[in-house]
């Protein structure tokens, strides 16, 4: 194998795999990565056996061949290169790089040790960079990363005819967007986990496209996503997600309005006093005003008053983990938000008034009065 190729185009298609090279992987060879030079591409490839990445790049061939690298010392030697021409050679099980009087020399190993990538065939759909940076800000940050339950670390896609709905829950709190955008005629729901969206949408961002294509193969439980040069495979999850409806209530004795950026200035004071209290923050409710209040054992209490919008609003008292609400707020930076609740234990919504078809359910905690 022996090819040419520009630093910068190396150095770019390499940082599409930063996050599929597992740094205490199952098995060594996962901590590799794949080169394979044929008809003047370069295919690059990462696994953690649960996602794959490939990318292909235009180069100036000598001799096809392929092997795999050490994919930490790979990317870091390119990485700290100049930007112009490589020499990339294989001889005697090393890899040559040269780059004018810099040559270093990497030890590598025969390719039919990497895992083969599956081929996937199955539903076709589309999601436009809109809309994957809606899901990523709005529903991304509601799944968990405690992988003993690995259905919450997953964000649902319900392919529909009226729309794609998106969810997300780490059972403390949910997100729920509906892309009416997406309508299909094949309903299908599958099991995506978090970080391969968050990793497509960091691609498909650096890349500039506008859609990206993804096929699901219900027989292989993988997800395939296309993006200009750029194939990313995703080991869909199994399992019954939880039956997230039944928490969402279906009207509210309580809904006022109040201004977002005043809540989310509140909430970060009573945040200071709800450290060492579980985090805590209580939200009460009277007729014109709402107060956020939180208490300290060793340092002392705090109290907030916000004004709402609806004078005709029932009493009432609720108290959540105040960091759910903060990142909720950060993630949607409404103008103005909507609250509804019923009893001091039961699911509470928000909504921010301008993103339509999107709403949070927050989970409240009981508290000693």
């Amino acid at each position: 194998m022996k090819l040419n190729v520009l630093q910068e185009n190396l150095k770019n298609s390499l940082n599409y795999l930063q996050k599929v090279i597992p740094s205490k992987p199952q098995i060594a060879v996962l901590s590799s990565i794949l080169l394979q030079v044929k008809e003047n591409k370069l295919t690059l490839s990462a696994t953690d056996l649960y996602l794959g990445i490939k990318t292909e790049l235009i180069v100036e061939t000598e001799e096809d061949g392929e092997l795999i690298v050490s994919g930490e010392l790979f990317k870091s030697l390119i990485n700290s290169l100049e930007s112009g021409k490589l020499t990339l050679e294989l001889k005697e099980n090393n890899l040559i790089i040269t780059q004018g009087r810099t040559v270093s020399k990497l030890s590598c190993q025969n390719s039919d040790e990497f895992p083969n990538f599956p081929i996937v065939e199955g539903d076709a759909f589309t999601l436009s960079l809109n809309d994957l940076e809606k899901i990523q800000s709005l529903v991304g940050f509601c799944a968990s990363s405690d992988q003993s339950r690995p259905v919450l670390t997953a964000i649902l896609l319900k392919f529909k005819q009226d729309g794609l709905e998106v969810i997300a829950t780490d059972g403390f709190r949910l997100s729920n967007l509906l892309l009416k955008d997406i309508g299909s005629k094949q309903e299908k729901t599958i099991l995506i986990p978090a970080k391969a969206l968050n990793e497509l949408y960091r691609i498909a961002k650096q890349i500039e496209v506008e859609n990206v294509d993804l096929l699901v193969s219900d027989e292989l439980k993988q997800l395939l996503f296309k993006i200009s040069g750029v194939e990313m495979y995703v080991r869909l999850i199994e399992g019954d997600y939880p039956p997230y409806e039944k928490i969402i209530p279906p009207s509210f004795i309580l809904s006022i309005e109040f201004d977002g950026e005043e809540f989310l200035t509140q909430l970060k004071r009573a945040a200071i006093f709800s450290r060492d209290a579980s985090n805590i923050v209580k939200i009460k409710v009277e007729k014109d005003k709402m107060l956020v209040t939180s208490q300290s054992p060793s340092f002392g209490d705090y109290s907030g008053e916000i004004n709402i919008n609806n004078s005709s609003a029932e009493v009432g008292e609720i108290a959540f983990n105040v960091n759910y609400l903060i990142d909720f707020i950060n993630a949607v930076k409404p103008e103005f938000l909507e609250f509804g609740m019923n009893e001091s234990l039961k699911p509470a919504i928000f909504r921010d008034k301008k993103t339509k078809d999107y709403f949070y359910i927050a989970m409240p905690f009981r508290v000693n009065n």
